[in-house]
C-alpha cells in the first residue's frame, strides 16, 4: 500500500524488451535506500517489485497488461517518473491508502490554476469510469 504522495523523481535509465514483458532499470537514490530484492515501489503510481539494486537504481519487471494500462509504456531511456517506497505498518499516513494496481490511463483534459490549489479535470475510458467517486484518489 502506498499514500500517494511521490516522494523523488527518479529517472528511466534503461528498458529491456522481453517477450511479454519489460525489464525497467530505474534511478531512485532516496527509494532504494534501505530496500530490498522483493521489496514495493511505485513507479508513477505503478506497484512495481524491485529484481535487482545497486547503486541508486533498481530493476523491476512490467508486464505486457501493465505496460499496455498504464503510463510506463511510453516510458523510455530518459523519461523522468514518480517514485514513492510503500507504507510501513505504523507509519504516518500523510496521503491516501493506494494500491498501486493500475485499470486504466487517464488524459489531462483541462488545468484551472489558482493562487493556493489547482483543479485537474481527467477524462477515462468508459470501461473504469464507473469505478471511479467523484472525489476519489488518481495516481500518477
Amino acid at each position: 500500500m502506498f499514500a500517494g504522495i511521490v516522494e523523488e523523481l527518479g529517472e528511466v535509465t534503461a528498458v529491456e524488451k522481453l517477450h511479454d514483458s519489460s525489464r525497467f532499470r530505474l534511478r531512485g537514490p532516496v527509494v532504494t535506500e534501505g530496500a530490498e530484492h522483493g521489496d514495493s515501489i511505485a513507479v508513477n503510481g505503478v506497484c512495481l517489485t524491485v529484481v535487482d539494486l545497486g547503486d541508486g537504481e533498481f530493476t523491476a519487471d512490467v508486464m505486457a497488461e501493465t505496460l499496455e494500462r498504464s503510463s510506463l509504456g511510453a516510458s523510455g531511456p530518459g523519461s523522468r517518473v514518480n517514485l514513492e517506497r510503500p507504507v510501513a505498518l505504523g507509519d504516518r499516513l500523510g496521503g491516501h491508502i493506494v494500491q498501486g494496481h493500475v485499470d486504466a490511463t487517464g488524459t489531462i483534459v483541462e488545468r484551472k490554476v489558482s493562487d493556493n490549489w489547482e483543479v485537474v479535470k481527467i477524462s477515462l475510458p468508459a470501461s473504469v469510469a464507473r469505478y471511479v467517486v467523484e472525489k476519489g484518489s488518481i495516481t500518477g
